[in-house]
């Protein structure tokens, strides 16, 4: 029997950091918009892509992925639909000492993304073990604790 993941929680500067998403779709979006506001140099690779993210200051192939497209990244971001793709992501960055997030998966990654909460005072990271809606959710109970305060 395979045992659990723990996932240490770490703040990491990603500026001008580069960054792999491959997939272009919605959960991809969402992650790319992530990476981009704390600065990270993105690229995507995927065969459909959603008209939002050409408007987006990144770099496209609107092509397969491909092993080599890992290469010089500090993070890539598995987010396609296609479960076998995204593990053989995976594996491929385990191997190479990548970090990696798999959005087809809870565990199997070395990198989940968090909810975050930014104020003047506090930033705050939110994970319930790769269950985004429950992190949500905390996200915005501790949002209406902190106005309250």
């Amino acid at each position: 029997m395979e045992s659990k993941k723990s996932f240490f929680p770490l703040f990491i500067d990603l500026n001008n950091r580069k960054c792999l998403v491959v997939g272009g779709g919605n959960i991809a979006l969402r992650k790319i918009k992530t990476l981009l506001e704390y600065g990270a140099e993105v690229k995507v690779v995927a065969l459909d892509i959603l008209p939002e993210l050409e408007l987006l200051d990144l770099e496209i192939e609107k092509r397969r992925f491909e092993a080599v497209d890992i290469q010089n990244k500090f993070l890539v971001v598995a987010a396609t639909d296609n479960e076998n793709l995204n593990e053989m992501i995976v594996d491929l960055c385990d191997e190479n000492d990548i970090l990696v997030n798999n959005i087809t998966s809870k565990e199997y990654m070395s990198a989940r993304f968090t909810a975050n909460i930014e104020t003047q005072d506090y930033q705050i990271a939110i994970s319930a073990k790769g269950k985004p809606k429950e992190s949500v959710k905390l996200k915005k109970e501790i949002m209406e604790f902190l106005k309250n305060r």
